[in-house]
């Protein structure tokens, strides 16, 4: 079966999202309640992200789910709150703050 371009936007999307917050495919698998190796799978394009998934992830990341959907600029730019982005990166163990392409840096006011 074909993809839809659809698939593709998606999946870039939680790429940047997760560029930014420090997460893993492991850390979403975990926050999903699913394995690694499903979620490599999706991330790869070799199974489709499901809707629900989606809105767990959307949950997850305090964005709303349509921004997943709008590309990588809104998923990270315009719906990711540079406080959740803090607070994921302070459970990796990274600075809490991550330089944001066309937007200032991010941190924990």
């Amino acid at each position: 079966m074909d993809q839809h371009p659809l698939e593709a936007v998606i999946r870039a999307s939680i790429a940047a999202v997760l560029n930014v917050t420090g997460e893993s495919l492991t850390d979403i698998g975990t926050a999903l309640g699913r394995s690694k190796v499903l979620i490599s799978r999706r991330q790869r394009g070799d199974l489709a992200w499901k809707l629900a998934d989606l809105g767990r992830l959307a949950d997850h990341w305090g964005i709303p789910p349509h921004a997943l959907l709008a590309g990588p600029t809104e998923a990270v730019n315009a719906a990711l709150r540079s406080v959740r982005i803090a607070c994921l990166r302070s459970a990796k163990g990274l600075p809490a703050q991550a330089a944001l392409p066309g937007r200032a840096t991010a941190t924990a006011a």
